[in-house]
């Protein structure tokens, strides 16, 4: 099988990683990684596999050449004597056929695949080794050094891609989250919570804003100490993580207050949902914060558009109105709804 010349090959290698380090799309960068080392070894399939050391598992970001049924499998657990915890073990390239590794190739899923030989490439960021660049075919082959010391670069330049890449992202997700409660920010809030309102507007769709306040925050805070309240926050925060629908969004507005928009959800349905689920994860998350300490409780206030506001300035006053008017009720830990009879759930067990 003819391959490029080695310099001619260097050449377009160095050409493809100033494209892929400068790509800050963490699986566009991948994919032009995998299609150049495709190119260059003229394989059939290949795959780039990220690897979490948290949950010891592999996850594929790239994948060009395989059947549907091979790669519906994109995530697996790293099996301690396998071959890719050997791989990730070893940091070094390791070449793959039915002479040097039988046991691989009687795995059914690979007989059926039809793979005869592969390379495999850990790819090493800051001393760790972050994935692993797979380069299959389906004839029995043999690799020549100069083909893998092209493969050893490219696979050096798909780990810086990879490390710019989730650096963009870290950063970028700073930029927009609360460092404390580990929910968005206001700016965030309020930009999404204006789309929100373009979205639902244009398809005639309503949607529901919720405020939710910590009752007795400051004196909670002057009873146990700033670092009680911020482990309070942050149990809050967590808890409606936990607690939200994956469409929902939430945001700490401001000091204790968060604020969560819930799209394509009515009234009734939002004041269910704080009823139920939401209220219980609060509840519990407290609990087991303050252990012996005053259990902390919240008041929350709901709204929906259009029927309470058609603009997001309105919305939201509808909201803090309900969850003022719940407040003032005789058990001031309630669940208050704009233009609704104020909820009698209180949010204490």
């Amino acid at each position: 099988m003819a391959l490029p010349k080695l310099n001619d090959r260097m050449l377009d290698i160095i050409m493809t990683a100033r494209d892929v380090v400068s790509q800050l799309d963490l699986d566009k960068a991948l994919t032009m990684a995998l299609k150049k080392a495709m190119e260059i070894t003229k394989a059939g399939a290949g795959s780039i596999a990220l690897y979490s050391a948290k949950t010891a598992t592999m996850r594929i970001h790239a994948h060009k050449g395989f059947s549907r049924d091979f790669i519906s499998n994109r995530e697996w657990k790293v099996r301690r004597g396998g071959l890719t915890a050997g791989i990730l073990k070893s940091r070094t390239i390791t070449i793959i056929n039915n002479r040097t590794n039988k046991s691989f190739f009687t795995n059914p899923v690979a007989v059926h695949e039809g793979i005869k030989s592969l390379i495999c490439v850990p790819l090493i960021c800051s001393h760790e080794v972050v994935g692993i660049l797979y380069v299959d075919d389906f004839t029995l082959r043999t690799f020549p050094a100069p083909l893998l010391q092209a493969l050893d670069i490219l696979g050096s330049f798909a780990s810086i891609a990879i490390h710019h890449a989730r650096t963009h992202d870290r950063v970028k997700q700073q930029a927009i989250t609360d460092s404390l409660t580990g929910l968005f920010n206001r700016r965030c809030f309020e930009s999404i919570l204006n789309r929100e309102f373009q979205r639902a507007s244009r398809h005639r769709r309503e949607f529901s804003l919720a405020l939710v306040d910590v009752n007795d925050f400051k004196k909670f805070n002057d009873a146990f100490g700033h670092q009680a309240g911020d482990e309070a926050l942050a149990s809050l925060g967590e808890a409606i993580r936990r607690a939200v629908r994956s469409t929902d969004l939430a945001a700490r507005y401001g000091g204790d207050e968060i604020a969560i928009i819930l799209p394509e959800t009515k009234l009734s349905k939002a004041y269910n949902l704080f009823a139920g689920r939401i209220k219980r994860e609060i509840e519990d998350g407290f609990a087991k914060l303050s252990g012996d300490r005053h259990t902390l409780t919240v008041t929350i206030g709901i709204a929906s558009y259009p029927r309470d506001g058609e603009n997001a300035m309105d919305l939201v006053l509808s909201a803090d109105k309900a969850l003022m008017s719940a407040k003032k009720e005789k058990h001031s830990r309630r669940i208050g709804c704009a233009r609704m009879v104020p909820g009698t759930l209180c949010t204490t067990p």
